[in-house]
């Protein structure tokens, strides 16, 4: 499953804005205290998308380093209540894309996860209905990565 091809070709965003995607995804992956080997194989791919290069490791280990050091894990939430809004409009859905498709990448969601996503949600304005048919095209679109 390639989280990648949940960034739409055409969105560029700045280096500050893919940061907060970023740092956002890792938060709500995690926030159930393990990153795994496909989490961070996911989390890398999202770093090349995003940044529009294929990252080196000591890149991505120096994001994980900067984004685990912004916060304690009883913080999480606060983090991301802090960090969502900052988002514009155009890229908050994504932001909330990215964040369930990386906690998924494991194939072992949690209930941390799940709660976070709420949080999330919230704080990116986002209502129930649009939450269901953002996670739904999650689904398909990482369904679609596995069958090419």
């Amino acid at each position: 499953m390639s989280l990648a091809n949940l960034v739409p070709a055409g969105v560029k965003p700045s280096t500050e804005q893919s940061d907060v995607l970023l740092e956002l995804a890792y938060l709500a992956t995690a926030v159930d205290g393990r990153l795994d080997d496909e989490e961070l194989a996911a989390f890398k791919l999202l770093v090349g998308r995003l940044h529009g290069k294929a990252p080196s490791d000591s890149a991505v280990d120096a994001l994980l380093d900067r984004f685990a050091g912004n916060v304690e894990h009883a913080e999480i939430s606060e983090r991301v209540q802090k960090l969502a809004p900052a988002l514009p409009e155009g890229l908050r859905p994504l932001a909330f894309k990215l964040a369930v498709g990386l906690g998924v990448a494991d194939l072992d969601a949690s209930e941390e996860e799940s709660d976070l996503q709420v949080v999330l949600a919230e704080a990116l304005g986002l209502d129930e209905d649009r939450v269901d048919e953002l996670t739904a095209e999650v689904f398909a679109s990482l369904d679609a990565g596995e069958e090419s």
